[in-house]
């Protein structure tokens, strides 16, 4: 792949917006996940080393200074970054907050921050418990951070020292410092036996490390036999780091965490990339994409969502989190609760199994995961039941070869994709709402998926009608 990029200068519309790019020559044969997260009705992406947001943006997701933003306003950048001139060159995001990783090695956070999970109590003096930032905080300057994840609530980023920083809910031990208190500030993790850690990956409350000898590290919420063991009681909750290295064994030829691409997960199961290509999980079965009985989960409000409700622009998705009482360690009796209510359901695959092969790019969120193949082909896998287990998922991994390819970017939601091609389209395909694929309706989409044109319209106004977007540079 090849990108020549000029900076040019122009106005855009966009008060105090001045900086576009070029784009002058562009040849793209494949494609990977740029925008991992587990936004739910919030479209992101990068472009161009500019980081665009649109849909719902109503607890602060835009960044730039409007905390409500109506979903049927058109995409635009994150103007912070534009004006300081910085490219983005990681996002990461939970299910309202997003956190990224610019050029020269900081990372930002901002939108839902109940639990300090965007700025890890970063912001300015006064400031601090502010539950919807809506602007980009600096959450760690100056420490070359070179790898950034989130859970659905919390935030991870790795810096190239090899130290891992953690922020954001803790309920389930995912912050990794040793508590299950209600939110953790900024802190580093330091649970690793002193080892340098050159790899972090997270879950839907869970987060991974490995180290530069080849230990790998779970910690948070190992329920279903996640970490590749029946964890009982309250030992599911991992509150600092666990060696579960040994429990990778049964891999075949495995013998180092060194062979792992990437590790990461969802809500009760982990998903791991080794380096021959070939994908193995473990936990809940019927995340993992193989063969075998499924329990019957319950189905919740958004997996019944028809798709044609036009969602107010109020706060109402955050009504039933913002009410859960956190503000505490959990006692041990809160924790048999939990436990109860997680027992027995279901069967569960705490040996690591191959589920897929062939593939050099991976990511995992909510109950399923998609990876891109050795022939930039897209494959999903996941849950088996409700309106998005033939859309989002499968049973068993399938290829998703009925879209308008080839394939050149794709960025990933809770329960949604975005993917680019060589034309500079852009494509939705999943739950629909926040009106992520159009600003005139909520609608879910099965693929091929829905044209975005007015993403792409609004891309061309700001960098040139000869702009091709969706070239990753």
């Amino acid at each position: 792949m090849t990108c020549i990029c000029f900076p040019l200068l122009a106005d855009n519309g966009q008060s105090g917006d001045k900086r576009t790019d070029a784009l002058v020559f562009v040849n793209t044969s494949e494609a990977d996940p740029i925008a991992k997260t587990g936004l739910r009705k919030t479209g992101l992406t990068i472009e161009n080393g500019d980081l665009w947001i649109w849909g719902y943006r109503y607890t602060g997701q835009q960044g730039n200074g409007v905390t409500h933003v109506r979903r049927d306003r058109p995409p635009a950048r994150v103007h912070t970054f534009v004006r300081a001139g910085l490219s983005i060159t990681q996002v990461a995001a939970g299910k309202y907050h997003i956190i990224a990783l610019d050029d020269r090695g900081d990372v930002w956070g901002w939108g839902r921050n109940l639990y300090q999970e965007a700025t890890g109590g970063q912001q300015k003096e006064g400031r601090r418990d502010d539950t919807y930032v809506n602007q980009p905080v600096p959450v760690l300057k100056d420490q070359d951070v070179i790898e950034i994840a989130c859970g659905r609530y919390n935030s991870l980023a790795l810096t190239r020292s090899g130290d891992v920083y953690s922020w954001g809910r803790n309920p389930h031990g995912q912050a990794g410092t040793g508590t299950r208190s209600s939110k953790v500030t900024l802190t580093k993790i330091t649970g690793f036996d002193g080892k340098k850690i050159v790899k972090i990956g997270a879950g839907y409350d869970s987060g991974y490390a490995i180290s530069e000898d080849g230990e790998v590290f779970a910690w948070g919420d190992g329920d279903r036999g996640a970490f590749g063991e029946r964890l009982t009681g309250r030992e599911r909750f991992q509150a600092k780091p666990k060696v579960i290295t040994q429990n990778l064994r049964a891999i075949s030829r495995f013998s180092s965490g060194k062979q792992i691409l990437s590790i990461g997960g969802g809500s009760a199961y982990t998903m791991i990339l080794l380096d021959n290509g070939r994908v193995y999980g473990m936990g809940k079965s019927s995340r993992l994409g193989i063969q075998g009985p499924y329990e019957e989960d319950e189905v919740t409000a958004e997996e019944n969502d028809e798709g044609d409700s036009d969602d107010l622009d109020e706060n109402n998705d955050e009504i039933e989190d913002d009410r859960t009482d956190y503000n505490h360690e959990l006692t041990p009796e809160e924790l048999d609760e939990e436990n109860e209510r997680r027992a027995v359901r279901g069967s569960t695959h705490p040996v690591p199994t191959l589920v897929t092969e062939h593939v050099r790019s991976l990511f995992c969120r909510f109950r399923g995961c998609v990876a891109i193949t050795n022939d930039n082909k897209l494959v999903t896998w996941g849950h088996k039941l409700g309106l998005y287990k033939n859309i989002l998922y499968g049973a068993n991994p399938v290829i998703r070869d009925n879209i308008h390819g080839p394939l050149t970017k794709i960025d990933v939601g809770h329960q949604h994709f975005f993917y680019w091609n060589e034309k500079g389209q852009a494509f939705g395909v999943g739950y629909g709402s926040g009106k992520k694929f159009s600003p005139r309706s909520n609608r879910r989409q099965d693929w091929p998926g829905l044209e975005m044109e007015f993403l792409t319209d609004e891309m061309k106004r700001v960098y040139g009608n000869d702009y091709i977007p969706g070239q990753v540079q």
